[in-house]
């Protein structure tokens, strides 16, 4: 049985020498939008732990991980 993993989410570096990293949407290019705020300029653990999240929302529920600020509801 083969599994399909789906990554809804992943980072990018915004600036590696100050260690700051953005979470952005895979399917848009764009940065998340969590509860109204941009996930930019975020510290590596941060930005890496809200991937993890996101992803497990999205694989329990798609849909879950945009929020109405999003605009995309």
């Amino acid at each position: 049985m083969e599994s399909k993993c789906i990554i809804s989410y992943d980072l990018r570096p915004d600036d590696r020498t100050y260690d700051r990293w953005t979470v952005y949407n895979t399917k848009t290019g764009h940065p998340a939008l969590v509860r109204g705020v941009w996930q930019t300029s975020l510290p590596f653990a941060d930005a890496d732990d809200l991937v993890d999240l996101l992803n497990a929302m999205e694989r329990a529920a798609p849909g879950s991980s945009v929020t109405w600020a999003d605009g995309s509801r």
